[in-house]
């Protein structure tokens, strides 16, 4: 059980680092110190990274035993820390997407 928590620390912290390094490239896409290309395509791979390691995250959190599930930290908790992590994930897609309806408009 032990293992298992330390491993979720592990997991959200890449996930956050990953997500924290997502923002950074799409800001410096905003802000054309690189091109929105360049900055999609190091966005993505690193995206798809943080979104693993949020799963990972989640399943390490949730033990199954047969039928049961048991949550091995407070479920609130693991709820607030999943919520921000959707959040992150959402809003960084949702400015891609529209970074694409704009240059795709704009062609």
């Amino acid at each position: 059980m032990k293992a298992r928590k330390i491993l979720a620390v592990i997991c959200y912290t890449v996930c956050l680092t990953a997500y924290g390094a997502a923002g950074y490239v799409s800001w410096l896409a905003y802000t054309q110190e690189i091109s929105y290309k360049l900055g999609f395509l190091i966005f993505l791979p690193v995206w798809i990274i943080s979104f693993w390691f949020s799963t990972f995250f989640s399943q390490l959190t949730e033990k199954r035993s047969g039928k049961k599930s048991v949550s091995i930290i407070p479920v609130n908790v693991r709820r607030i820390l999943n919520g921000i992590s959707n959040f992150l994930s959402f809003g960084l897609l949702a400015y891609w997407i529209y970074v694409y309806a704009v240059q795709l408009g704009a062609a």
